[in-house]
């Protein structure tokens, strides 16, 4: 069923997945503006964060299968960009924007979960380092037990993806803040 729903996201358009991201991203404004910046709804909001966690691993790790030897990691910053500028297969772009928006929510998520007090550039700056060791032990894992490609590029777009989303908490918190104000 998860594997279905994920072969179904990775397939739409980017054009209608950007759009998808923007509804859903102001859905949940709106709903945080009137409602989930409660203290009482803190726990729901970490129950999600978990289950959205869980899913990456699940999808990252656990719904491969491992191959007889690992395939060799591959090391280069950017090299996803080069393969395809130099006529390699332009599908890696998709699985770059795939492995941010993967990344996206969670971000958002962490960031709205954070004490409000703490600066807002601490808060991006922890989560991009959560997320991004996250995702270079997945990417381990991936290697270790031969369960796909291991990427620097994944590392870098992962935490790219968490670093926006926790930058839309920003400009989410900024208007709940400004919503009372008023």
């Amino acid at each position: 069923m998860l594997s279905l729903l994920f072969r179904w996201i990775y397939c739409l358009n980017i054009s209608v997945l950007i759009l998808l991201i923007t509804v859903l991203t102001l859905a949940f404004a709106a709903v945080y503006t009137k409602h989930l910046h409660r203290r009482s709804c803190r726990p729901l909001l970490s129950i999600l964060l978990v289950v959205l966690v869980s899913v990456i691993l699940i999808s990252t790790l656990f719904t491969r299968s491992g191959r007889a030897e690992a395939l060799t990691p591959i090391l280069a910053l950017f090299e996803s960009y080069k393969t395809v500028l130099n006529g390699g297969n332009p599908e890696l772009l998709r699985s770059c924007f795939m492995n941010m928006v993967l990344f996206y929510p969670v971000g958002l998520l962490a960031f709205v979960l954070l004490p409000q007090k703490w600066a807002p550039y601490l808060k991006i700056l922890l989560i991009g380092l959560t997320f991004g060791l996250l995702s270079a032990g997945i990417e381990c894992a991936q290697y270790v037990y031969a369960l796909g490609q291991a990427e620097v590029d994944d590392v870098l777009h992962n935490t790219l993806g968490a670093v926006i989303g926790s930058g839309v908490g920003v400009r989410i918190m900024f208007r709940t803040k400004n919503v009372g104000t008023k």
